[in-house]
């Protein structure tokens, strides 16, 4: 956690700021090649023990073939819904990347965390005022930068298929 506060400070980005950042996990998955350390060989005792049969489902590989899409949605309960449930889910141990889980543990970030889970609003207003900072951060313009046409893959990538 400290290098990636490090990481985000270096940038005005600061703790609240980069707890509301980290909710975008609320939205989406979690392919399970970013997830199996934490299923095999152990389970990783810091998951709600709750979630951990629901996971191993997803991801039933130790090590997941490549060309498969094996995932494991981020939240269950609003997959696809940008909101507060992801910190009430990371406060209940169902955070699938160990950063979720550093997260809400940390005591520089942990209060961030609480704070969000009770609050949609606070969340949304510190959302709004980090994602602002990032977007205005050394964007790349002109022929440094693209928008990508398919977001996982580089334009010029895609076009060749």
């Amino acid at each position: 956690m400290s290098v990636v506060l490090e990481r985000f400070a270096a940038i005005g980005i600061d703790a609240p700021g980069l707890v509301a950042l980290l909710g975008s996990h609320s939205v989406g998955r979690t392919h399970c090649v970013k997830l199996v350390h934490r299923l095999y060989p152990e389970v990783d005792p810091a998951l709600n023990p709750d979630h951990v049969p629901h996971m191993l489902h997803k991801c039933p590989d130790a090590i997941p073939d490549p060309k498969a899409v094996q995932y494991v949605r981020n939240d269950r309960g609003t997959p696809m819904v940008l909101d507060n449930n992801y910190y009430r889910n990371i406060l209940d141990n169902k955070g699938l990347m160990m950063v979720d889980h550093q997260l809400a543990t940390d005591k520089r970030t942990r209060p961030y965390v609480k704070k969000m889970a009770k609050s949609q609003d606070y969340f949304f207003k510190e959302f709004s005022r980090a994602i602002t900072l990032l977007s205005e951060n050394n964007p790349l313009t002109g022929t440094k930068g693209e928008i990508r046409k398919v977001c996982n893959l580089a334009n010029k990538l895609h076009d060749k298929s």
